[in-house]
């Protein structure tokens, strides 16, 4: 007994050691393997979709410091098939497990965009948390542009949409996991950032996203690749996405504005850190900061009443002011007047209300009210299920604390 234990370990290192050395664990070399860090669907004139891949090129010396980035498109009759049709061109298999950027082309939304998402979510080469968003135009044209401090694209749209605590959380980030929750769940309703390409020397101007740059050359081909080192858009352009595309039922059916997906962002999440401006007080023009942010979204239901209650929280502080002459403007936090607390608790209220306004408009339900409604009103979802949006009465109450 004692010497059976010794040889059954050596008998598993031996077995390690020959699959190990005969197939290396199936893994695939690094030389021919292409790390997708973005895919880019768009629709092809004859109805396929053509999928567009922003490859990071794995260099063979080590002397190049910068990132290097290709682009490589294949077309088919479904995404996987598109994706498939890439590395059998190539020869280059597609790595698609660090992909954490998936872009949807604007030619995409008058159909169900879950018939181009579903791949994304059941494979399980492909993380659930990558970030989905929606491209102004076409979506390989995100690919293409470089901004002044990344020469990936793809890297650069992931930071304005995952920031760290502290920035201003002026962008909904959604993952392939929330989407499609969103889309199965009892509202149909989900939502993604619209990504526009503006100047990075003038933001007030968009940037021309037709310009420069594609890798397929409209030829039809099913394969192309090329270098963007050299691209004449590098460092002559950035990405918007505070702006929030609604969908229901996998269809685009509106969007939120700048200030409206500020607001939204108040009420679902932490906004910690967060700045938004209060104009024409007095003619004075205030910058506050978020310091706590304490928000609730309630719902309650009886056999006479469906209300939606929102509380809104906030303890801020004037960052900075249009206001001289003032003794005040010396200090280094100043102080908000109750006229100040008024007036922001007035707008934040309005915006609130207009937000309400959208979801009956559109129909899309992305405070998930229906949702809370059938986890914990469930005796009454059969009541309201088919006109909750209707009939819900709202409710805002904002109450905002100033530095004192």
């Amino acid at each position: 007994m004692k010497t059976f234990k010794p040889k059954i370990a050596l008998f598993l290192l031996f077995l390690i050691s020959i699959l190990f050395f005969s197939n290396d664990f199936g893994l695939i070399d690094i030389e021919k393997t292409a790390i997708i860090t973005a895919i880019a669907i768009d629709k092809a004139e004859d109805g396929d979709y053509l999928v567009t891949c922003q490859i990071a090129v794995p260099e063979a010396t080590g002397a190049v410091s910068e990132n290097q980035k290709a682009q490589m498109s294949g077309k088919g009759s479904t995404v996987g098939g598109a994706i498939k049709t890439m590395g059998s061109l190539s020869g280059w298999f597609p790595q698609t497990i660090f992909c954490n950027l998936i872009i949807v082309g604007n030619d995409l939304i008058d159909q169900d965009v879950i018939g181009v998402l579903d791949y994304f979510s059941k494979t399980m080469r492909v993380q659930d948390s990558a970030q989905v968003v929606l491209a102004e135009k076409k979506a390989k044209d995100l690919l293409s542009v470089s901004t002044p401090l990344d020469n990936i694209s793809s890297f650069a749209i992931q930071k304005i949409l995952l920031k760290n605590p502290g920035f201003d959380q002026d962008v909904c980030p959604v993952d392939i996991k929330t989407f499609c929750v969103g889309y199965y769940g009892e509202s149909k309703s989900s939502y993604m950032p619209l990504v526009k390409i503006i100047s990075a020397e003038d933001p007030e101007k968009s940037g021309d996203s037709s310009g420069g740059g594609s890798g397929s050359g409209g030829s039809g081909s099913e394969q192309s690749s090329e270098s963007q080192g050299d691209t004449k858009t590098k460092g002559t352009n950035a990405f918007d996405a505070t702006t929030t595309a609604l969908f229901v039922k996998g269809k685009k059916v509106g969007e939120l504005d700048k200030t409206l997906t500020h607001t939204f962002n108040m009420i679902t999440k932490k906004i910690n850190g967060t700045a938004f401006s209060i104009d024409d007080v007095d003619g004075v023009n205030y910058l506050v900061t978020v310091k706590t942010d304490d928000s609730m979204t309630c719902v309650k239901a009886d056999q006479n009443q469906l209300s939606v209650n929102i509380d809104i929280n906030l303890y801020c502080q004037v960052s900075d002011q249009t206001k001289v002459g003032n003794s005040s403007v010396f200090e280094s936090n100043d102080v908000m007047s109750e006229k100040l607390i008024a007036i922001a608790e007035t707008r934040i209220a309005q915006n609130v209300e207009e937000l309400f306004a959208v979801i009956r408009q559109t129909g899309c339900d992305f405070l998930g009210i229906k949702e809370k409604l059938y986890r914990f009103n469930h005796k009454q979802y059969s009541r309201y299920k088919d006109n909750y949006l209707q009939v819900m009465d709202t409710r805002v109450n904002v109450k905002l604390q100033g530095q004192s």
